[in-house]
């Protein structure tokens, strides 16, 4: 029973936090040591037969199934990464017991959703990952984290009750709620009236946590409002937790078409938006946004090599975003801002190594060689196929890189050294993955991984995409244009939910 006590690790600890606040800082430590064993166990070759389990010996139609596969055991390995660089990251500050308690909750839930293998109990577990992330997103009490948190729930909920009315149609057709058993039903006979209904609402209402531009219109807000730390874990590893969901749906209903318009919007959308923003924590939340069309447009090719290159974006993304987000809340601590103009005219206060972290952390989301961005986004170029797909994840390259041209001046000198950058390790941490992910991914996925990256025109092509997004960056500085912010209104963002919808099941009725 290994699986299980993955999530249920975290949630003793936290109830013994909450129990002996006293001991808080010391369940992080347990809670690392615990998830290293049991993972490395599960993982172990000894361990292959620990890789399913059906909690509470009912049968798979209503029981709880959990499965290691192989999406489960990637985003495992990134919670457990991310999950060492927050604890070093938060260690010397002043951290409430409060904090640890929300931050073992949001790991187990995080850690049960991966594993999960049936619709009721994922609905259950994001409905948890919302409170959790409702609750760490205004920490700090603060004015603009406390409306950016209300603004979230009010969106996730409204999304997970949608979710739920597919969970319902699901069940009242199917008589199950286990993805194997939905399979075979909707291979049975795939014209079935109620296909369509289930699947756009199922997509429409996790499409809300999963970062979707025209449905996540919260996540801006929330992801650059809240502490360093917990904007680290939304967009480095909880945003996924969607994402997850839509991997799954798609193994399920025909999605092809539905991802790849909403990945287009998506990328091309947050890119936009983000080359506009003069703050850094906001660009990286729009990154965000950006970063998951990536992985919508991986996921519509539905081929092996898309699927290995979702996955391994998925993780390098995890990596760097959370670099850039720890570094960004150091820059705040140390010039009291995040403002990319005052950050470049304080520059000489930032820690160098905050520097370093953040100059790797933007070549590495830019798709340079030879960091994870670019290794894990070969694969996906090479598995784009059709003219349409290609031009998509070239714009998408060209406005990453034409965002990230602005923080160029922050890496000029002066170089001098200014205190202790007490969050080193951290960058440590991540930094290794970004520049060591050949080899892992190799050991992950195999020696024919590496030979779109060995492509030396897919290479120059990353090469080219950055150059191109300079001059982009340099005629959008010259026009200074802005899209409208009114988009991510509480108002808005409900209507848009609800035409999402609307379009969702045309696009899955009629096309």
């Amino acid at each position: 029973m290994i699986l299980p006590l993955l999530p249920l690790s975290h949630v003793f600890l936290g109830l013994t936090a909450i129990a002996w606040k006293a001991s808080a800082r010391a369940t992080l430590i347990a809670a690392l040591i615990i998830d290293t064993v049991l993972l490395g166990v599960a993982l172990s070759p000894a361990g292959h037969w620990l890789s399913e389990a059906s909690v509470g010996g009912w049968v798979d139609a209503i029981g709880i199934r959990l499965a290691l596969d192989s999406l489960a055991r990637d985003l495992l390995l990134l919670t457990v990464l991310l999950e060492l660089a927050v604890v070093i990251y938060i260690w010397r500050r002043h951290v409430l017991p409060t904090f640890v308690i929300l931050l073992q909750f949001l790991i187990g839930s995080v850690m049960a959703l991966v594993l999960s293998q049936d619709l009721f109990n994922i609905y259950v577990i994001l409905e948890l990952l919302t409170l959790v992330s409702f609750l760490l997103v205004a920490y700090d009490r603060q004015t603009l984290q406390i409306w950016a948190s209300l603004k979230y729930l009010i969106l996730a909920s409204a999304g997970m009750s949608i979710f739920l009315l597919g969970v319902a149609v699901v069940y009242a057709n199917v008589g199950s709620l286990g993805f194997a058993a939905i399979g075979q039903a909707v291979l049975a006979d795939p014209q079935a009236g109620w296909i369509p209904l289930a699947a756009a609402l199922l997509v429409a209402g996790v499409s809300v946590k999963a970062g979707i531009l025209t449905f996540s219109l919260w996540l801006p807000d929330a992801h650059s409002t809240a502490p360093a730390a917990i904007s680290a874990l939304l967009s480095g590893l909880v945003i996924k937790m969607g994402v997850v969901v839509l991997i799954r749906l798609a193994a399920i209903f025909p999605l092809g078409l539905v991802l790849q318009i909403l990945g287009a919007i998506t990328g091309i959308g947050g890119a936009i938006y983000a080359m506009s923003s003069r703050d850094l924590k906001q660009m990286l939340a729009f990154h965000t946004l950006s970063q998951i069309g990536y992985l919508l447009i991986g996921m519509s090719a539905a081929t092996h090599d898309a699927a290995n290159g979702v996955l391994a974006y998925a993780l390098a993304h995890g990596s760097f975003k959370a670099l850039l987000f720890l570094a960004a809340g150091t820059v705040h601590d140390t010039t009291g801002s995040t403002d990319i103009d005052h950050m470049i005219h304080a520059r000489h206060q930032i820690p160098l190594r905050t520097r370093a972290a953040l100059l790797l952390g933007t070549l590495a989301i830019m798709g340079l060689p030879p960091f994870d961005g670019y290794i894990a986004k070969a694969p996906l170029l090479a598995a784009a196929h059709g003219w349409a797909n290609q031009i998509i994840l070239l714009l998408f390259g060209i406005g990453t890189a034409a965002s990230f041209w602005k923080l160029l001046p922050l890496f000029r000198g002066p170089y001098r050294r200014v205190g202790e950058d007490s969050a080193w390790q951290s960058y440590v941490i991540l930094a290794l993955p970004i520049v060591l992910f050949l080899p892992i991914e190799r050991a992950l996925f195999g020696t024919a991984f590496s030979l779109p990256v060995m492509n030396g025109f897919i290479a120059v092509e990353s090469l080219g995409v950055v150059g191109i997004g300079w001059l982009v960056y340099r005629i959008h500085r010259r026009i200074q244009a802005r899209p409208p912010m009114s988009l991510f209104r509480l108002e808005t963002a409900t209507v848009a939910i609800l035409v999402g919808f609307a379009a969702i099941y045309a696009l899955l009725k009629f096309a």
